[in-house]
C-alpha cells in the first residue's frame, strides 16, 4: 500500500472517530440535532473549507444538546476571509427567538484585547511607554502597591503582574460612576468587593512577581488611555474611532453601561438574553453593570469581533488599516511569563498556548455572568481564526462548549494537514515556508557556489514544475507553495551576493518573514545550528 493511501486512511478514521463523537451524543440523548433551529451563511473557497463547515454543521448541534446551551453563534476564517457564519438554538427562549450570525452577545474579557489594543497605539505613538510608571500618566491620584518593590508599569498591568488580587471587575445591578471616580475610590481601599469587602486584599504580591488575572487592572488600562489620548477622547470613543470603526465592526461598541442609554438602538435591539443554568433549569440573568468596563463590557457578533483576530494574523493590517505595526504584533505575542499556574504563556495581554507548535494559538476567553461565556483564538500556522459566542453558563460547574467546539476545528485542520499531504496553498505559513525555500536555495546558488551567470526565469518555472511533495515527510504538514517559492527566489536575486548585503536583507524589511519565522521555518526543514553551508544565515540567527 502506498503511504499516500495509508495517509488518506488514516484521515478518514479520524473523520470517522470524529463522527462517532456525534453518534455518542445523540445516543446519550435520545435526540436529533434536527430540531435545533440554524442559520448560516456561508462563503467556502475549496473542498478543505466545504468539508470543515459540513463537520461543524453535524458536531455542533448536538455540542449544543448535550450542553444544553440556548443559543450559540460562530465565524471561522481561513486565509484572512471568513468563510462561515452561523447561529443555533436561540438567543431567547421566551420568545423562541433564533440565535443568527447577527445577534449581539456580551462579549465579556474579551473586551480585554481592544483595550491593550489601543495602549499599544499609544505606545507607538510615544504617548506611553511601556516601562513608564502609571503614575506618570495619572494626575488626579496614585497607585502604589504596599508590598513594593517598585511602582507599577503599563507593561506590568498588561501581563497582570501589578500585584493586584484577582477581582471580579466590580459588578453592581446599578450604573457605575465615572471610570476615574471609581478608580481613585477603589485604590484607596484595602479590600475587594466580595462578601462585604472581607475576603481579598487589594494587593497580594510585589510588583512583577506574580500574574494575577486583575479586571481592576485593566481598568487602570482603560482610563490611561482615556486622560492620554491627544484628542481627548473618552474610552469607549477612542476605541469605536481608532479600532472598531476603521475595522469595519458595524455591529459593536465598547459602552461604559450596557443598556439603551449608551448603546446604539440598532445593536440593543439585537442583544441576546442571557442564561444561567442550574441543573435542568435556564434562568435568565439581570442586568450587571461593571465598574471596571474597559476588562470588557463589548458588545458584538462573532463576524465583527474575529475582524481583531484577522488585523493580528495580517501583520497588524485589516480592511485596508494598518490597527498596530507589525513589531507591536510581533511583540504583543511574546511570550512574557506564564499564566494560569503554567497552563499557558502571557503576551502582552494575549494568552499564548502551544507555543513553537503547529497549533500555537494566540486567545482571549470572555464571560458576562451569568449569561454568557465566550471564546475566540487564532492559530497561524493552521491559518484559521475563530469566534464562538454562547448566551450560557452552567452552574455551579461552568461547560465550555465555545472551548470543544474550537479545540474539535484545531483537531480538524491539524489532522488534514498532516495525513493530506496537501498544506492549502494560500496558508500563510505555507507560502512562508515556500518563500524561505526559495530565499535559502537562491542564496546557496548564487552565493555559497558563487555562480554569477544569471538564474533565468525558465530555469526558476522548471524548479517550480518540477516540484513534488513528498506527503511521508513529516514536513509535508508546511506545503508547497510555488508563487511563495517564486517570491523568494526573486527577493534572493535582487540581493547583492556578498556576505554583508545579504545579512542586511535579513535585517531589512524586505524580507517578508520575521526573524522568529525564519528560524522556526530553518529546523522545520531541518536545519541545525553548526552548518558550515548555511553560516551566513546562522551568523544572523544568532544575533540578539
Amino acid at each position: 500500500m502506498k503511504n499516500t493511501s495509508l495517509q488518506r486512511i488514516i484521515f478518514s478514521l479520524f473523520v470517522f472517530t470524529c463522527l462517532c463523537m456525534i453518534a455518542t451524543l445523540l445516543c446519550c440523548k435520545h435526540e436529533s440535532g434536527s430540531d435545533v433551529p440554524f442559520v448560516e451563511i456561508q462563503n467556502p473557497e475549496n473542498e478543505s473549507d466545504v468539508r470543515l463547515i459540513n463537520a461543524l454543521k453535524a458536531f455542533i448541534p448536538y455540542v449544543v444538546k448535550d450542553k444544553g446551551t440556548p443559543g450559540l453563534n460562530i465565524a471561522l476564517s481561513r486565509r484572512g476571509k471568513i468563510i462561515w457564519e452561523a447561529g443555533f438554538g436561540y438567543a431567547s427562549l421566551e420568545e423562541k427567538t433564533p440565535m443568527t450570525p447577527q445577534i449581539v452577545c456580551h462579549s465579556g474579557s474579551m473586551g480585554k484585547v481592544y483595550t491593550a489594543t489601543a495602549i499599544m497605539q499609544l505606545v507607538e505613538k510615544g504617548i506611553l511607554g511601556l516601562d513608564e510608571p502609571v503614575n506618570t500618566y495619572i494626575k488626579d491620584f496614585q497607585i502604589t502597591n504596599p508590598l513594593g518593590d517598585r511602582e507599577i508599569t503599563v507593561k506590568d498591568l498588561l501581563t497582570h503582574s501589578a500585584g493586584l488580587t484577582s477581582n471580579v471587575a466590580h459588578p453592581d445591578f446599578l450604573p457605575p460612576e465615572p471610570l476615574g471616580e471609581h478608580l481613585k475610590f477603589r485604590y484607596s481601599q484595602k479590600n475587594f468587593q466580595p462578601y462585604g469587602e472581607t475576603l481579598l486584599p487589594l494587593w497580594s504580591a510585589k510588583v512583577g512577581k506574580v500574574f494575577q488575572y486583575s479586571n481592576m487592572g485593566m481598568a487602570t488600562l482603560g482610563y490611561l488611555v482615556e486622560v492620554t489620548n491627544p484628542e481627548g477622547l473618552s474610552f469607549s470613543d477612542y476605541v469605536q474611532k481608532h479600532i472598531m470603526n476603521p475595522l469595519g465592526m458595524s455591529s459593536s461598541q465598547f459602552p461604559p453601561v450596557q443598556d439603551a442609554e449608551h448603546v446604539r438602538p440598532d445593536i440593543f435591539e439585537r442583544f441576546s438574553t442571557g442564561y444561567a443554568r442550574w441543573g435542568a433549569v435556564d434562568i435568565p440573568t439581570p442586568a450587571l453593570y461593571f465598574a471596571d468596563y474597559p476588562a470588557g463590557t463589548v458588545v458584538t457578533t462573532p463576524g465583527d469581533h474575529i475582524k481583531l483576530l484577522l488585523a493580528y494574523l495580517n501583520r497588524g493590517t485589516y480592511n485596508n488599516y494598518q490597527l498596530l505595526k507589525l513589531e507591536t504584533v510581533e511583540l504583543m505575542l511574546t511570550p512574557q511569563s506564564d499564566a494560569f499556574g503554567g497552563r499557558v504563556k502571557m503576551g502582552l495581554m494575549w494568552l499564548l498556548s502551544n507555543v513553537e507548535e503547529i497549533d500555537f494559538n494566540f486567545s482571549h476567553g470572555g464571560a458576562h455572568m451569568y449569561g454568557w461565556n465566550n471564546d475566540f483564538r487564532a492559530y497561524p500556522k493552521l491559518d484559521f481564526a475563530v469566534a464562538v459566542f454562547t448566551n450560557h453558563w452552567s452552574l455551579p460547574v461552568i461547560d465550555r462548549e465555545n472551548v470543544i467546539i474550537t479545540d474539535f476545528i484545531a483537531a480538524w485542520l491539524k489532522t488534514e494537514q498532516r495525513f493530506s499531504g496537501t498544506g492549502d496553498s494560500s496558508s500563510s505559513w505555507t507560502w512562508k515556508t515556500s518563500y524561505v525555500i526559495g530565499l535559502l536555495f537562491t542564496e546557496q546558488m548564487k552565493g555559497m557556489l558563487g555562480i554569477k551567470s544569471p538564474l533565468r526565469e525558465d530555469m526558476i518555472e522548471a524548479m517550480v514544475r518540477g516540484a513534488k511533495l513528498r506527503t511521508d515527510d513529516y514536513n509535508s504538514i508546511s506545503g508547497w507553495d510555488p508563487d511563495g517559492f517564486r517570491a523568494g527566489v526573486q527577493d534572493m536575486l535582487d540581493t547583492e551576493m556578498n556576505i554583508g548585503a545579504i545579512n542586511e536583507f535579513f535585517r531589512s524589511k524586505k524580507i517578508r518573514v520575521t526573524k522568529k519565522e525564519l528560524k522556526k521555518i530553518y529546523h522545520e526543514l531541518g536545519g541545525v545550528m553548526g552548518n558550515p553551508s548555511f553560516f551566513v544565515l546562522e551568523q544572523y540567527l544568532k544575533e540578539k
